[in-house]
């Protein structure tokens, strides 16, 4: 029957440790052997280039940053909603040719002065929401101006009708 076998550990009694080899050779290096070691790494560890580079390093590019809201395709929704209404007072602006005034005298640009909301139905049961129609400062043609003058016109003639 074979005998099991014992694992030797760290733990190990004194009795049980192997000898170690003598250091004799080591303490007798002679000048020589040791400037041809220190020698030896010293080309290994810092080679100098040649010729250093022209540019420094160029760090990444950041990302730009998204284009502002400008065109009126990205303003404008193809159908305008059942109420427009001016954000700060909840209501329908009371003089709807003073909400576009001209960016120039004879231009076809016009700015908006109020920030236009409409209140939609989103969704298959048209849960109702808010969203930005027109914010303040935005440039418009003066056919998307007019679009927007003409709705609230209606809603303005409509009103009293609801009521």
């Amino acid at each position: 029957m074979p005998t099991p076998r014992t694992r030797k550990t760290a733990a190990a009694g004194p009795e049980e440790k192997t000898p170690e080899a003598p250091q004799t050779e080591t303490p007798e290096i002679t000048s020589e052997v040791a400037t041809e070691d220190k020698a030896a790494p010293a080309d290994t560890e810092t080679k100098v280039p040649d010729v250093a580079p022209l540019e420094p390093p160029t760090e990444p590019e950041p990302e730009p940053e998204p284009a502002p809201i400008t065109t009126p395709q990205q303003l404008l929704p193809a159908q305008l909603a059942d109420r427009i209404v001016d954000e700060a007072t909840g209501e329908l602006p009371a003089d709807p040719d003073a909400v576009f005034v001209p960016v120039q005298p004879h231009g076809s640009s016009y700015r908006c002065t109020v920030r236009l909301i409409e209140h939609v139905g989103m969704g298959a049961y048209n849960t109702p929401a808010s969203r930005l129609l027109v914010p303040v400062g935005a440039e418009l043609q003066r056919h998307q101006a007019q679009r927007i003058i003409d709705r609230l016109r209606d809603q303005l003639h409509t009103a009293p009708d609801s009521e």
